[in-house]
């Protein structure tokens, strides 16, 4: 028997844009006090009309055409009718026969992914359960949320994870949304089914679409939570997949597990109508050229122009690129050098191995303009000629950038330059075998533990001796 998760991901991101998708409220919302954001049209009262963001429906032709999608020249917004106490009008503005942009395909690593549209609509309000009572915000109603629908090429939950932070590094690279997931301004619903092979007989158990997910770990966990159960359902009472028995479960944090909320709708249940308030918008072939050229360089192109025109690895290039101001902040260090390839490799050594682990430990987010490429290249240049130690350059970008230091002073002034006097050396490296007797022992057993004592000797020097000649000194004392 041979079992295939068959999974589709609705990716909804909220645009940051400064207004409303449909009025002039603001659309920053998050901590905002309940009911502080609203007017008329977003409150659904009688009378009021909507008028479309024209940056909110730009900003979903980028992301469209950012993700290989085509775009519709001739588009317009309906109304899909649904009653939610969140939902004010009664329905939501949305897009379906004819989205924005539709057909594009997102790379993860060789295996393409087809985006089914990227469309535009608004968001619902929030309903907050407090007790028995339901209250409602409306200050989320009404901003645009741009929908990215993939089609079920998505095998596995890791992939599924994969997939969304992919989303997510391209949207955030647009800088059309912080895509913050944890804030809800990037929400996601996996559909899911299974293929079931046996034999010459082939199932597929009835799709699920799981709500309420709040956290990429929590979609990898109840993508597999579903996988298992409809599994086992499967094996329980063989039924497969049909028009009518599609569900829609929630996502139990606490329990760790899916729930049944309701059946899932089709679409003829929106009774989905063009919005009549709305007329259909066109879009000229140099409205979408005049969008394409705001563009940035998108991951996967600067991924592989670092491969190509610097020598880099996939592995740096991938962790240099993580996001838009990571690679900008790599690019502006490397300036005064930037044809210079060794150079360049020495500096993305440094930028991973030391400033942004510095930045991961501490919590940070990396600031272009605290780099000093000057700085950067005495770094290299000392580092180069064994003026200072691999383990001290990674100091020294360190407090280039967080304090500003000139270099070459503060590796003079705080004992940094690398010691290659053997006297010196030798002075320490008996101290080190004297103060670590076990370690010793050990060696005696196991010469390649040497390591460790090589380490302590570093310690001791502050990262100013030089690693290779400690080395040598540490062996030839303990042979003796």
């Amino acid at each position: 028997m041979t079992i295939t998760p068959i999974i589709g991901i609705e990716a909804h991101i909220e645009l940051k844009t400064k207004t409303k998708m449909f009025c002039g409220c603001d659309a920053s919302h998050f901590h905002a006090d309940p009911n502080t954001h609203t007017c008329p049209v977003c409150l659904g009262l009688p009378g009021a009309l909507p008028v479309p963001n024209k940056t909110a429906c730009e900003w979903c032709i980028k992301l469209g055409l950012a993700l290989g999608c085509r775009v519709n020249h001739s588009s317009f917004f309906e109304r899909k009718n649904y009653f939610y106490p969140d939902l004010p009008k009664g329905y939501q503005i949305s897009q379906y026969l004819r989205p924005f942009t539709v057909d594009g395909i997102l790379d993860l690593d060789g295996h393409k992914i087809r985006i089914n549209r990227v469309h535009l609509e608004e968001d619902t309000g929030k309903s907050v359960h407090l007790g028995g009572d339901t209250l409602l915000d409306f200050n989320r109603s009404g901003v645009p949320l741009v929908e990215i629908v993939s089609e079920p090429d998505i095998n596995s939950p890791e992939e599924a994870k994969k997939y969304l932070l992919k989303v997510q590094q391209v949207v955030r690279y647009l800088g059309i949304s912080d895509a913050d997931i944890e804030k809800g301004s990037m929400r996601c619903e996996p559909t899911i089914n299974i293929k079931i092979e046996d034999g010459d007989q082939t199932f597929y158990t009835p799709l699920v679409e799981i709500k309420n997910v709040a956290s990429l770990t929590g979609v990898m966990t109840a993508i597999q939570f579903e996988i298992d159960r409809q599994i086992a359902q499967f094996q329980e009472d063989k039924i497969v997949k049909n028009s009518t028995n599609k569900t829609t479960r929630g996502w139990d944090a606490e329990k760790q597990q899916t729930f049944l909320q309701r059946e899932k709708e089709g679409s003829a249940d929106y009774r989905y109508f063009p919005e009549p308030d709305i007329p259909p918008i066109e879009f000229t072939a140099n409205d979408v050229e005049a969008v394409k050229s705001t563009l940035p360089e998108m991951p996967d192109q600067k991924i592989k122009r670092y491969i190509n025109d610097f020598g880099l690895s996939d592995y740096d290039s991938n962790l240099i690129c993580e996001s838009i101001d990571s690679s900008e902040a790599f690019e502006y260090g490397i300036s005064v050098f930037s044809t210079e390839k060794e150079n360049i490799k020495k500096f993305a050594n440094l930028y991973i191995n030391g400033l942004k682990e510095h930045l991961n430990k501490e919590n940070k987010e990396i600031e272009k303009e605290k780099i000093n490429p000057e700085q950067v290249f005495k770094v290299i240049k000392m580092a180069s000629g064994n003026v200072v130690s691999s383990s001290v350059a990674k100091n020294l970008i360190v407090q280039s950038y967080e304090f500003g230091v000139d270099v070459e002073n503060y590796a003079k002034e705080n004992n940094l330059i690398q010691v290659s006097d053997t006297i010196v050396i030798e002075e320490m490296a008996k101290k080190v075998i004297t103060d670590n007797p076990k370690a010793v022992a050990d060696y005696r057993k196991k010469p390649l533990s040497v390591g460790f004592l090589v380490g302590q000797l570093m310690k001791a020097s502050k990262g100013s001796a030089n690693p290779t000649l400690a080395k040598e000194i540490l062996e030839k004392l303990l042979s003796q």
